[in-house]
């Protein structure tokens, strides 16, 4: 007679949880735009997409797409649109369609770009000498009292061209000012909301060594990265990837320290001329050095300075794996820009900071991954206990004889394993000088390692890639904001921190582009 028994058999997964379809808002509330390269119909990224008169302004995404609010007070205003490297485009707003995308077209101006090299000379305006100035000055351009800013933050994945988990919220920074480091900073959250008009699904929002051993957890890995500190949450993640605003301090990968690293650590084409609007920028492409990222990985990226006062307005910078026969493929993508503010001082001011990168994570809707199906006890073969398991695959017959790959505890008691044997889907455990019926209901069994005859490892799922953005808007500098309650942001996830309260007639923009909605 067989007596059957549930074993408790210790499984590491993840739950899955996913709408089956995109949900559309209204869209009545605002205006859609998209803004276009005039030159080469492509998108143009992170365009500043401002009222004139009423000083409001939102930023196109990494698409191109913008939302504006229709606002009757808008009606004798009018949008101006300008980006780095483009001339300056006004568009009436009584002038925009309800109905249809507006497309505006942003037309490049660019001087003197010539075919990149790298500058062997040491000639006095070369892009070295130009780019360390620009170091050395940003105590004199950028505020070194404290200040503060609203802005507009946002973080989702993307799996392909899928959108997931936005989440969107209103931060206060109280910067300290550059002659304190960032980590000093206070934040407040004034808003948050997660956005169910995109599937969600249960992704830690921590991240694993990409050789962690636990192969089958909900964390998230970089392949080839090296992981530091968290800095305690999604927003703190991000202000970290800011160069300048970190200058003294190391951001990421290649750029490190910014004021001791950078420079070192790249190689730089010569400067070309480039126009914000009308604002002359030295535009410097460089490449990471191959004793810095070897033969799997290639970074570039470029950085915009004004060379009257020597000010970093932009710094673009991607890093990819070089994949055999693949080409590259985008590990991670900065791009940070700042401008004057409207203070009489013009200091230099952030205006935007993004930052996305690729992530593995295992994939819970996977049934198709080798897995144990039951487990129970048969006390009466050989009048020796034996735990019989039966899997969804054929058994590799080699790693899983390995007596090494299970522990089995009675309680807290290890109980000694006697022989293995192996027979298509069954795997029966002998066990030594122990009457495991007695004691059956305090019976665990733990296995690992074991590979069915294809190779696949017991318990780990297929992995999916996801890349995720992070990215921040800045709307308002240095206005006072009447609070009701406040508190500030403690080093735990966005959606766990508390919220302040604030009155007034202050409205700031949950600014979603449109196309995070629908691929246009």
């Amino acid at each position: 007679m067989v007596t059957r028994l549930r074993l408790l058999l210790i499984l590491i997964f993840l739950t899955w949880q996913a709408n089956s379809a995109f949900l559309y808002p209204q869209s009545s509330e605002y205006f859609d735009g998209k803004v276009i390269n005039s030159s080469t119909s492509e998108p143009v990224p992170f365009a500043t997409i401002k009222l004139k008169n009423n000083q409001l302004g939102v930023y196109a995404n990494a698409e191109g797409d913008f939302k504006i609010a229709r606002n009757s007070e808008f009606q004798d205003d009018s949008l101006l649109i300008t980006c780095i490297g483009f001339k300056q485009c006004s568009l009436a707003f009584k002038d925009l369609s309800g109905n249809d995308v507006n497309r505006v077209f942003l037309t490049p101006v660019i001087y003197g770009l010539r075919e990149v090299k790298v500058i062997a000379s040491r000639s006095k305006l070369n892009s070295v000498v130009i780019i360390r100035r620009a170091i050395r000055k940003i105590a004199n351009n950028y505020p070194v009292k404290p200040y503060n800013y609203i802005a507009y933050y946002r973080d989702y994945q993307k799996r392909e061209s899928n959108y997931m988990n936005l989440n969107e919220a209103i931060i206060q920074t109280l910067d300290n000012g550059f002659s304190s480091e960032s980590i000093s900073n206070k934040y407040r959250l004034l808003d948050f909301r997660k956005n169910t008009d995109f599937p969600r699904m249960n992704i830690s929002p921590y991240y694993d060594l990409y050789d962690s051993p636990d192969l089958n957890n909900s964390n998230k890995t970089i392949p080839s990265a090296i992981l530091g500190d968290q800095y305690g949450n999604e927003l703190f993640i991000l202000m970290v990837h800011d160069p300048v605003r970190n200058f003294n301090t190391r951001s990421f990968s290649f750029i490190e320290t910014f004021s001791t690293d950078f420079l070192f650590n790249h190689s730089f084409s010569e400067p070309a001329k480039v126009f914000n609007n009308n604002l002359l920028l030295y535009k410097i492409d460089f490449e990471a050095k191959y004793k810095i990222t070897g033969d799997s990985l290639q970074a570039s990226g470029a950085i915009y300075i004004q060379p009257k006062d020597y000010s970093i307005h932009k710094i673009e910078y991607s890093c990819f794996y070089k994949n055999k026969g693949e080409g590259l493929k985008k590990m991670f993508n900065i791009d940070v820009e700042y401008g004057y503010s409207n203070s009489d001082d013009s200091l230099m001011c952030l205006k935007y900071i993004s930052f996305n990168n690729i992530f593995n994570v295992m994939d819970s809707d996977d049934n198709t991954y080798f897995r144990v199906l039951d487990s129970y006890l048969d006390t009466q073969t050989n009048l020796k206990s034996t735990v019989v398991l039966y899997l969804n695959n054929m058994i590799d017959p080699v790693s899983a004889s390995r007596k090494e790959h299970y522990e089995i505890m009675a309680g807290k008691k290890a109980v000694k394993i006697d022989h293995i044997q192996v027979t298509g889907k069954h795997i029966y455990i002998r066990i030594k000088n122990y009457d495991l019926k007695a004691v059956r209901d305090s019976v665990r069994v733990t296995v690992r390692n074991i590979k069915d005859i294809n190779g696949n490892i017991l318990d780990k799922r297929k992995s999916i890639e996801l890349y995720q953005y992070r990215e921040l808007f800045v709307q308002e500098y240095n206005k006072p904001l009447p609070l009701k309650d406040s508190c500030y942001m403690q080093y735990l996830p966005l959606e766990k921190n508390c919220l302040s309260k604030y009155s007034g007639n202050e409205k700031y923009w949950m600014n979603t582009p449109e196309n995070i909605k629908i691929n246009k």
